[in-house]
């Protein structure tokens, strides 16, 4: 779970526990992931900022909740239409949100990643969805660090999202 920018994190050594157990979870199962959310704009920020969780998006598979409940978590699924999009799974030693690949969008997320970790056009477009104040200053770092994207693939998923105004207003942080 390190970043390009240091090994430590201010989501402390409980969620590495978490984090190792399930990647080697979703590896065994040749469930394809990537790592969003903090731990993945971290890897493109300025500077490193506080996380409660480590964030998954997966492609659905259904060993992933029995093998959860096997390796000691609390399970929680969340549904959408009665399609699970979300398992929150706890123990003592950290928290982990799995969101499952719904759209050809977030599987094409999961594909365009490196080493598991999202690629920075799929972290701004996942940010500008989000825009909570935290994925707005995520977008701030990122782009006030001059790093090379594809302007056209964060535009077009902007509009595909309907978050081009967001996109808009990101732009004049640059």
């Amino acid at each position: 779970m390190t970043t390009s920018r240091s090994s430590s994190s201010s989501s402390g050594p409980e969620n590495e526990a978490c984090f190792v157990v399930v990647r080697a979870l979703l590896d065994r199962l040749e469930v394809p992931w990537t790592l969003i959310g903090a731990f993945a704009a971290m890897k493109y920020r300025d500077a490193l900022r506080d996380t409660t969780d480590v964030d998954f998006l997966v492609e659905p598979h259904p060993g992933i909740v029995p093998g959860l409940i096997d390796a000691g978590f609390d399970v929680r699924v969340l549904e959408d239409q009665g399609e699970p999009h979300l398992i929150r799974a706890q123990r003592t030693d950290g928290l982990v949100d799995l969101i499952i690949a719904g759209t050809p969008y977030q599987s094409l997320a999961i594909e365009r990643a490196v080493d598991h970790v999202l690629a920075v056009e799929d972290v701004l477009v996942h940010k500008l969805i989000a825009w909570r104040p935290r994925d707005q200053g995520d977008v701030r770092s990122i782009l006030s660090t001059g790093l090379a994207f594809d302007d056209a693939y964060v535009e077009h998923w902007a509009r595909e999202w309907g978050v081009e105004d967001r996109w808009r207003e990101a732009q004049t942080w640059r």
